[in-house]
This record gives structure tokens, sequence and C-alpha cells, in this order.
């Protein structure tokens, strides 16, 4: 399991997203491109900290690296944020 960890100021950013069911866009760090609402942010023993997403762009539930996370853009107005960039 990887030791790091995201800033608590991003992660406020993620959590925001879950408790309102804000649709975003992420984008990972290799490219990756995901559309869809972001469920609940946990501790898997071999990824580390992820968060749960539903995508809504085929590929259904998943659980994304929160170190892989490059951007999250909003979808849906909201008056939280709309775009956060990760910087490690």
């Amino acid at each position: 399991m990887n030791n790091n960890i995201l800033k608590c100021d991003l992660h406020n950013y993620l959590e925001i997203a879950c408790l309102y069911r804000i649709e975003v866009e992420l984008i990972l760090q290799n490219g990756d491109h995901h559309i869809g609402i972001p469920v609940t942010t946990r501790v898997n023993k071999e990824i580390g900290e992820c968060l749960e997403f539903n995508s809504k762009t085929g590929v259904g539930n998943m659980s994304i690296p929160l170190l892989s996370l490059k951007t999250m853009q909003s979808d849906s107005p909201n008056s939280h944020f709309d775009k956060v960039v990760f910087n490690y």
C-alpha cells in the first residue's frame, strides 16, 4: 500500500462532490477521462486511498486511487467548485 496521502484541502473537494452528488469529469494522471458521480472515499489495502466512482462512461462502479487524479471538473452547476487541480 502506498503511504502517500492526498492533501486535506483537496480531499475536502472530493468529499463535497460525494456529499452533494455533483456530476464531475475526472482526468487522471495517465490521461484517462471519466464522467460520473463520486460516491465516497475509502482506503483499499492494495491501492491506498481511493475514490469510489459511479462512471457514466461505460465502466460503471470503479475505485480510483486518489493520487492518480489530475483534475476534477464539475459538470453540474454548484456553489462549491468549478475545477480542482490535484498538485502533488
